[in-house]
């Protein structure tokens, strides 16, 4: 990545179902002044796509210093795509990772654990959690301001602003009625 492509925001955004498989879909925004992205998409597809695999390389690095546990299990998230896009110009591109992982569920209360290294955000980012309908938030620790929403509290926002500090230990305990995990027995 050039020096002169800087990381302006970035959204995370996690749907859970009820087999304990997440889907995080983390979308990190530029600034590209020099075009560095689209230049490369428009003239150098090979060295683009070795660019875009040390990039999800780095990514996955990131995700294997990580600790995720859900009730206690340990959950490897695994990137398995990754996707470059512009926001309407040659000077906003966006890198989209999909990561995958899984941990079980059980009636009653569940929890998620995140374990990272602590530190300050360069840049305003938006975590979105959105949880089987029926689930319901019960209570969460993430850096930032959030809101429960949907009809069943089952969707978490949390807004965190550059500067804040982040990391070390992020919890969010949610509910899981039997219904819901019979469901997945149904079908």
């Amino acid at each position: 990545m050039s020096e002169e492509v800087s990381p302006i925001y970035a959204e995370g955004i996690h749907v859970l179902d009820v087999t304990g498989n997440v889907w995080l879909i983390l979308i990190f925004e530029y600034r590209d002044p020099k075009t560095y992205y689209y230049t490369l998409a428009r003239r150098d597809q090979e060295r683009l796509l070795e660019e875009l695999e040390t990039i999800m390389n780095n990514m996955q690095h990131f995700l294997d210093e990580e600790i995720i546990r859900i009730n206690n299990e340990r959950a490897r998230p695994e990137v398995k795509d990754i996707i470059l896009g512009f926001r309407g110009t040659p000077h906003r591109p966006y890198i989209e990772f999909y990561i995958n992982f899984r941990g079980p569920l059980k009636p009653g209360v569940n929890r998620y654990d995140n374990f990272y290294e602590e530190e300050i955000a360069e840049y305003d980012y938006e975590i979105l959690w959105i949880f089987p309908e029926g689930c319901r938030v019960l209570s969460y620790h993430i850096a930032g301001e959030g809101t429960v929403l949907g009809s069943t509290d089952n969707i978490l926002v949390v807004h965190v602003r550059k500067g804040t500090r982040v990391g070390a230990h992020e919890w969010i305990e949610f509910e899981v009625p039997e219904d819901v995990l019979g469901k997945l027995k149904v079908s």
